[in-house]
């Protein structure tokens, strides 16, 4: 029997999208997109913790990083999803292929202001906010 491909990224991004008006769709990893973005990137935080009965138990860190040209829309953003991640339950955020159970989430890092950039080298192009904010997943692993 194969190892089944844990589908946690893919389960909290359905669960942010169902929950914040998100200016912009949520891409996995570094988004270097011009305009307005929006990027998570995922890991795990140490070891899993392996119980007699079989049971493991991971955390991993979810870092939520929002590019806006109205910075404030950008930290509203980051906010928007750190609230709704702390309300989630394990009805909320679940496996379509039975590779997780959901336990909790919580605020690890507040929203944070990490830079302003440029799309390109133009000294005339638009400027825009970088806020990121991170928040772990605790889950069991099936």
């Amino acid at each position: 029997m194969g190892q089944v491909d844990l589908d946690l990224d893919a389960a909290v991004n359905r669960y942010i999208v169902s929950k914040v008006d998100l200016y912009t769709k949520i891409e996995l990893g570094n988004s270097y997109h011009t305009g307005n973005t929006l990027a998570y990137t995922v890991q795990p935080t140490g070891p899993a913790v392996r119980y007699y009965n079989g049971i493991r138990k991971r955390t991993f860190s979810f870092a939520i990083t929002a590019k806006h040209a109205k910075g404030m829309v950008a930290l509203n953003t980051i906010n928007a999803i750190m609230d709704v991640m702390e309300d989630a339950t394990h009805v909320s955020i679940k496996s379509k292929n039975s590779s997780f159970k959901f336990i909790n989430a919580k605020m690890t890092e507040s929203a944070k202001f990490v830079a302003t950039v440029q799309d390109d080298n133009n000294k005339d192009s638009q400027m825009y906010s970088v806020y990121q904010g991170v928040f772990s997943v605790e889950v069991i692993l099936i």
